[in-house]
């Protein structure tokens, strides 16, 4: 009898240490290849969380949208049935409205203003997304602003724009900014644009030089413009309802995991930015620089900033978040 009890004492224990080590598994989800600074902040973030977690966390990527579109996992991270998600902040907004603040045109004018302004709005943001979208916000990635390519011409001015078939995210600040340059723009899931490059259904598409490069966005578009009217910013979203699962260290853990993960992929991308522009050029790509009448496009589309509102959390947010991004970066303009 005391052997059995005792056999039974030492299996119970030993389960329960297996219990404890067990990983959890971590599916981390984004839409980009391997060359891209997503999945470089992405394979940062599997190695922090498995070093701060030891082990017990399992982080999983799963690039190029093998789980879905970038909209279509961030709904399944909502369940919980896939537990995190890099993705273009415009493709959170129908879903978490009031990250959409990130996404007003010509909000920054140096990549260092918005650091500050992701950093400073990563709190106040997850006292609200996880009601409006069930997800969080564990980092911040920012891959450049988004610059303008096309194949047909230079495109100097607002006047060299006119006519141009241009490819926006599925995302109404984007689309009405480029409506009041007076375009007509496609909205069109990421995975089709270069399909719609190469049959000519799009001319153009707006992105980081870095994700051109990545894309070979070389072997279908001919001309770069800088347009500087938005910087791409990606947040690394996990579930709420798998985060609150957690242990407090194993999300203490992520926490810590996510904002170095979120350090280390802007670095790189200041670094690949710098790189991609030369390549582009060498292969053969016109860049064009800013356009001669930027302001002219600041002004079409600062305009729109007050009919924005509404959609990305209520002008009450809206004067919130303004309020923290000029806290944030009043040290730092230009």
């Amino acid at each position: 009898m005391n052997f059995l009890i005792t056999l039974t004492l030492g299996a119970s224990l030993l389960i329960g240490t297996t219990a404890m080590a067990q990983d959890h598994i971590m599916r981390l989800s984004h839409g980009e290849n391997e060359n891209n600074p997503t999945h470089v902040m992405a394979a940062k973030f599997e190695e922090l969380v498995e070093q701060y977690t030891d082990g017990r966390i399992d982080v999983q990527i799963f690039g190029s949208n093998q789980l879905g579109s970038e909209q279509e996992v961030a709904q399944s991270v909502r369940t919980g049935s896939i537990e995190a998600e890099i993705l273009y902040t415009g493709n959170l907004v129908p879903l978490a409205p009031s990250i959409g603040v990130m996404m007003l045109p010509y909000a920054f004018t140096s990549t260092q203003e918005a650091h500050a302004a992701m950093d400073a709005l990563q709190d106040p943001l997850n006292e609200r997304l996880p009601k409006e979208a069930g997800v969080r916000v564990l980092g911040y990635l920012e891959k450049g602003f988004r610059v303008l390519t096309n194949s047909e011409r230079e495109v100097r001015n607002l006047e060299d724009l006119q006519g141009l078939k241009i490819r926006v995210s599925k995302n109404n600040i984007a689309i009405e900014t480029f409506r009041s340059w007076g375009l007509d723009p496609i909205p069109m899931a990421w995975a089709e644009v270069f399909p719609a490059l190469q049959q000519g259904v799009i001319d153009g598409q707006e992105n980081p030089y870095t994700t051109a490069v990545s894309m070979k966005f070389n072997e279908v578009q001919s001309y770069i413009t800088e347009i500087h009217y938005l910087i791409w910013s990606g947040p690394l979203i996990v579930s709420e309802r798998w985060y609150q699962g957690l242990d407090a260290d194993l999300q203490e853990a992520l926490n810590k995991a996510g904002r170095e993960a979120a350090a280390f992929g802007r670095a790189n991308s200041a670094s690949e930015t710098e790189v991609a522009m030369r390549a582009l050029v060498e292969m053969g790509m016109t860049l064009s620089g800013a356009p001669e009448d930027e302001e002219k496009w600041q002004e079409a589309a600062r305009a729109l900033w007050p009919s924005f509102a509404e959609e990305i959390g209520g002008e009450e947010w809206v004067t919130e978040a303004s309020s923290i991004i000029a806290e944030a970066t009043a040290d730092l303009s230009n």
